[in-house]
Formats: C-alpha cells, sequence, structure tokens
C-alpha cells in the first residue's frame, strides 16, 4: 500500500513539475513567473517576439465554418511575409482570451519554452508545407452547404401520422407527394427510443436509436445513429426540443435530422427498398459466384477441360470434360449432410452425329479412362477398384454407394503396369498390374499389413519387400520395372 501511495505521490509530482503556468503581464509572457517573450495586439492579430526582440512573428485568428466557429492559427514572418496554418488541438482555445490561447498553443508545440522562442522550429513550420487548412475547411464547408442545398430541394415534410412528404416524389397520381413513412417504435429491448423509416411498399429502409441500440448483422452498438438496409452506418443527432409542451411528429426533429441524413445519402425512399434488396441480392450472387469460381479453381475437380473419354467398349469420344472429386462449399450452402459419391463420375459433352449437343456420364467401376489437356500435356484418370485402404469403401458407404470404384490420376504407366494417386491426396499412392483387376494402396497399411498385401497382389517370392520404396513414385516404378523383368513370365 506504501508503494503504491509513493508512486501516485511521484506521478503527481512529476506532472506538477511539467505542467507550466501561463501568465501575461503587461506584454511580457512568463512561464512559472520567468519571463520567455514578449506579445503585442489584439484580437485578431498579435505579434510575438523573442526576449533580445531581433525576432518577430505575427499570429492571426481566423475562424473558418461558422456555427460552430472552428478557430485556426496563421503563422507569419514578417520579414519574409512567409506563412502557414495551424489548428487548436488540445491546448483550448478560449473565446474571452484569445492571447493566452495563442500562447498556450506555442507552448503546447514547443515552440515557445523557458528558453524562450524555439526558433528553428518555428520557421520550419513556417517555411514547411502548407497546411492548407482554411482551404480543407471552406471546401468542407462548400460541400455541406451545398448538400444542405440539395436536402433543401426535397422540401421534407412530415405529418402527425408519420407519413413523409417531398415535393420530389415521383408517384403516378403527380399530386401524391408521399415519400415514405416515419414512426417512433415502443422502447427497445434496453428501453431506449427507436425510429423506423419505410418506403412506400412498407421495406424498412433504416433504423436510428437514440442509445445502445442493436442490430442482427451488425457487431457495434448504435448512439445517435441510423443503420440502413444495406448496413450502412450514419450519425442523425437527437432533438427534443420541437415538441415542449405535448408531442406531434411533425414537430419532432429528431425524425426530421434522420431524414435529412438519409437524403443527402441518397436514400430517396418512394420505392427504393424493392430495387435496393435487388441490388444486395444480385451482389451477393456475383461475389457468391466468384467464391465458387475461385474454390472450383483451387480444388481438384476437373471442369469443362478440353479431352476425351475411353468408355468400356472401348469407344472413344471427345469434348468438354467435368469430373469432381471435392465438394465446394459455396455450392453447398443449404446445411444439409453432402451425400454426393465424389470421384465416381466423369461427364463429357460432345456433339452427335446429327450435329446435336450431348452430355453422357461414364461410372468409375466401368473401367473408365478419361484424359484432358492440363498445359498442352495430357493427363489421364481410370477408374479403378482398390484394395489396401478401408476408409475409402468407408467413404463410399457414407454417401450411400455401394460402389467401392474411383478415378484415379495416372503418374506411370507402361503396358498395363500404372502407378496412380488418388487427386485429393499426392502421397496416397496406387500400385495396379495387368493380371489385377484392382490396384494395391501402398501407403495406407503398416509395414506388416502392406508386406502382406504386396505379397497377395504381386504374387513373387523373388521380389523382397525390404528392398524396395513403397511409399515413393520412384520406388513404386522401381518395383514394377523388377516385377516385369522377374515375375511376369
Amino acid at each position: 500500500m506504501k508503494q503504491k501511495i509513493l508512486t501516485l505521490f511521484l506521478v503527481l509530482f512529476t506532472i506538477n513539475n511539467f505542467a507550466q503556468k501561463i501568465k501575461i503581464d503587461k506584454g511580457e509572457i512568463k512561464l512559472d513567473e520567468k519571463t520567455v517573450a514578449y506579445i503585442e495586439g489584439k484580437k485578431p492579430l498579435f505579434k510575438i517576439s523573442s526576449l533580445d526582440k531581433n525576432y518577430k512573428i505575427s499570429i492571426q485568428l481566423k475562424q473558418v465554418v461558422p456555427v460552430p466557429a472552428i478557430p485556426i492559427m496563421e503563422y507569419k514572418n514578417d520579414e519574409t511575409t512567409k506563412s502557414n496554418e495551424m489548428e487548436f488541438t488540445t491546448a483550448k482555445f478560449n473565446p474571452f482570451n484569445n492571447e493566452k490561447s495563442v500562447v498556450a498553443a506555442l507552448v503546447e508545440h514547443n515552440y515557445l519554452n523557458a528558453d524562450g522562442l524555439n526558433i528553428d522550429m518555428i520557421e520550419n513550420f513556417i517555411n514547411g508545407e502548407a497546411t492548407g487548412i482554411s482551404a480543407k475547411l471552406l471546401g468542407a464547408k462548400n460541400e455541406i452547404d451545398q448538400a444542405n442545398k440539395a436536402i433543401d430541394a426535397y422540401q421534407l415534410r412530415i405529418d402527425d401520422a408519420g407519413t413523409i412528404y417531398s415535393v420530389k416524389a415521383q408517384n403516378q397520381d403527380p399530386q401524391d407527394k408521399r415519400i415514405g413513412y416515419i414512426k417512433v417504435t415502443s422502447p427497445s429491448s434496453n428501453g431506449e427510443l427507436k425510429y423506423e423509416v419505410f418506403d412506400l411498399d412498407n421495406y424498412l429502409i433504416a433504423t436510428w436509436f437514440a442509445k445502445s441500440g442493436s442490430l442482427s448483422g451488425y457487431s457495434k452498438f448504435l448512439s445517435e445513429e441510423l443503420i440502413t438496409f444495406d448496413k450502412k452506418v450514419f450519425r442523425a443527432a437527437f432533438d427534443n426540443s420541437g415538441n415542449p409542451i405535448g408531442y406531434k411528429m411533425s414537430r419532432d426533429i429528431t425524425a426530421m435530422n434522420i431524414l435529412r441524413v438519409l437524403v443527402g445519402n441518397g436514400y430517396t425512399l418512394q420505392h427504393q427498398g424493392k430495387a435496393g434488396v435487388e441490388a444486395i441480392r444480385m451482389e451477393q450472387a456475383k461475389a457468391n459466384t466468384e467464391k465458387i469460381n475461385t474454390e472450383r479453381s483451387n480444388s481438384a475437380n476437373i471442369y469443362e477441360q478440353t479431352g476425351y473419354v475411353i468408355n468400356e467398349k472401348g469407344e472413344k469420344k471427345s469434348g468438354p470434360i467435368t469430373a469432381e472429386f471435392q465438394s465446394i462449399k459455396a455450392e453447398s450452402s443449404s446445411g444439409m449432410a453432402d451425400m454426393t459419391a465424389y470421384g465416381k463420375t466423369v461427364t463429357l459433352k460432345f456433339t452427335n452425329e446429327k450435329g446435336r449437343e450431348k452430355t453422357e456420364n461414364f461410372k468409375s467401376k466401368n473401367g473408365v479412362r478419361f484424359c484432358i489437356d492440363k498445359d498442352g500435356k495430357e493427363e489421364c484418370y481410370l477408374g479403378l477398384k482398390t484394395m489396401g485402404n478401408t476408409l475409402a469403401a468407408a467413404g463410399s458407404l457414407n454417401s450411400l454407394s455401394f460402389d467401392f470404384s474411383s478415378f484415379y490420376k495416372i503418374l506411370y504407366e507402361e503396358n498395363g503396369y500404372m502407378v496412380l494417386v488418388n487427386p485429393l491426396l499426392p502421397s496416397d499412392f496406387i500400385l495396379k498390374i495387368p493380371s489385377q483387376e484392382k490396384g494395391l494402396y501402398t501407403n495406407k497399411s503398416s509395414n506388416d499389413k502392406l508386406k502382406k498385401n504386396v505379397a497377395e497382389y504381386l504374387k513373387c517370392d523373388s521380389l523382397v519387400f525390404e528392398n524396395y520404396d513403397f511409399k515413393t513414385l520412384e520406388g513404386l516404378i522401381k518395383v514394377l520395372e523388377d516385377y516385369k523383368n522377374n515375375c511376369n513370365k
């Protein structure tokens, strides 16, 4: 406890030690009773001199953008006529003591300290890049003025029933000047005031909350803010001064503030909701399409690739090929379990002898082969049943399929001897010899189990299991070469 008190005392002592007391007495600027510079003049123009009076600057106060005015200072070297503008920041501007406000600003920026005027820093600022604060503020004011003129042109009016009118209304009846409706709802869940704005079709265009309001789909609290149907947030001030006695919607200044903010940001009601919702849907559809295309391009799936299929009869048909080995999340957002049996079907589009475009599906269980043009090289797949992988069988049962075959990509092939791979798992190799209908997975079992599977599959005692690497493409090619030379007699 003593340590905490001591720490607090040191903090307070430090703050007081560095806080300099400003005093102006007969033109002398004093910091902690020490004269550090001189000041003369009256608002809005003051002249600050160094102690030796060899250096002098003018500081002119400007009021930009009325109601409320934003005070800024123009620093000027009278000899060089160079100048630059600065806003008042943490140094509070006192409208009743401009002289002291100017000195406080100098101290705040370290242009004035116990050693006097910091001439180098002042000159660096005056001769530095122009801040252009007046122009920026005036530009902002002009934009606000123009926006207000545009809003005023709508001549917005609310009746006591909450119907909103405007001379800009474009309804079938030219005398009908309604553009929407506004209502004060019962207090929200936290007891705070809430307004809702609707267009003529009763689409909810915006909701305004007085304090700590929340809306589904938006993570932050809303206070004196409105949120639109397309999740844009704008500030609109609360003002109850329009109804000093009793309440009438037609005099509700808060309601009018909300409408002016909406109109000023392009929410002109009438039939905007329907068009806006449709635009949102189109944008969402576009985003979803882009997401699908991205997921597709990053997947192992094949979509409309040029190629050909050789069916179980040995017939060859050419055309765009589609084969899906995995689901695309953006396409399966229904929440229902995906029962698709991936990797078991290839779809070919082709033109028949009558010139008509046809679509035909081919199944992996029939030993179908298909090839596609992949960056100028031929990439082929074979429909094949396998052994040595119980997970593949479980996957087929999960998709309610009793077809235990799949299409596998061919990595090596010579006279019916093949090494293939699972398109989704580049390390899942399958060995295939002509005398076996099925392929053998070589990395889904323990060494002991694999040794037994290899012995049963190859049926060749001259191949010593321990002499081969069954986990790499090169190792499996070596197995097949030695098998052809030593076992296939």
